[in-house]
């Protein structure tokens, strides 16, 4: 980093429990990270409402059962010796589980959630899944766990690395805070971050020069230094930062990418649905948890994002 310039801290985690095996996993994961990055972790679990009776109030014994579960998978994770401070909080009388997890990060400050991921669309048919809907509004970003990598791992008996970050850099609104959360954790975990623009192609691959006014190779030096400009600003350089303009279909390129310099993070933003029925299960987020094998950082530009104008 760059000397004067102020550092990015990840300060506090939320990790969301539904006590599912992959779920459990996951607030294992969320432990490991939080240790890493000297954060401070919540767990939750919201206990679904009885539609039937007025009062949703859990009894005593419920209750400290289900404290007890998020507490032993904490225990069961965390480094013996380790400093890591951390709460759980059942929610009660939860009817809109999405809602209330996001409700809880703004009231906590989270800087991050943690939370797995399934590669299906049959989720997202009623009202949306519960992590499209988190994502769509969540305060901050959403590292999400998808079931391949989950099927893996481990985080009882193995440790939590980064050590390839691919940061999908597309120049919208919710690019440069995704970046700054990117550095971070290259930083803390010591790894090493490859920065990716990808430029679709047009429909008709025929006419290369249609979409564009300048040749590829001029767009390409125009993203490039725009590249250059966005690491110095966080004090990096493309001397020590992979960086590389394709022009291909947009996940395919990305997958292809990542496989290739064996990434262990991939780092996207999202662009605001277009049309109620545009979800992104069925776009490019739900292609990359269709095939990705590591996990993903990714955080939703707002309704109102436009793209920058970097030519």
């Amino acid at each position: 980093m760059s000397p004067g310039k102020p550092t990015t801290k990840l300060e506090h985690i939320l990790c969301p429990s539904d006590l599912s095996e992959k779920s459990q996993k996951v607030l294992g994961f969320a432990t490991r990270i939080s240790e890493t990055l000297s954060a401070e972790l919540t767990a939750c679990h919201c206990a679904q409402a009885n539609w039937f009776t007025a009062e949703n109030r859990l009894p005593k014994d419920e209750y400290a059962n289900l404290k007890s579960k998020l507490k032993a998978q904490i225990v069961a994770s965390e480094d013996p010796l380790s400093s890591l401070k951390w709460r759980s909080i059942i929610v009660e009388n939860s009817f809109d589980p999405a809602t209330d997890i996001v409700t809880l990060a703004r009231e906590i400050s989270a800087d991050l959630i943690v939370m797995k991921a399934r590669p299906g669309i049959l989720s997202a048919f009623r009202f949306g899944s519960i992590v499209e809907r988190i994502v769509e509004d969540s305060p901050c970003p959403v590292l999400l766990l998808p079931s391949r990598f989950l099927a893996k791992h481990d985080p009882r008996t193995e440790p939590f690395e980064f050590h390839r970050i691919l940061f999908d850099y597309d120049f919208s609104e919710a690019t440069d805070e995704l970046f700054r959360v990117a550095n971070t954790l290259t930083r803390d975990y010591h790894a090493e971050l490859h920065v990716l623009s990808v430029l679709a192609l047009a429909s008709n691959t025929a006419t290369e020069a249609a979409p564009v006014p300048r040749s590829r190779t001029a767009v390409r030096t125009i993203i490039r230094r725009r590249l250059d400009e966005a690491l110095h600003a966080e004090g990096r350089s493309v001397m020590d930062v992979p960086t590389s303009v394709e022009f291909g279909r947009h996940t395919e390129t990305v997958l292809s990418y990542a496989r290739e310099h064996q990434i262990d993070l991939i780092c996207t933003t999202l662009a605001p649905a277009h049309f109620y029925f545009e979800k992104f299960y069925s776009t490019y987020l739900g292609s990359l948890l269709k095939s990705a094998t590591c996990p993903i950082l990714v955080k939703r530009s707002p309704r109102s994002s436009k793209t920058k104008d970097f030519i």
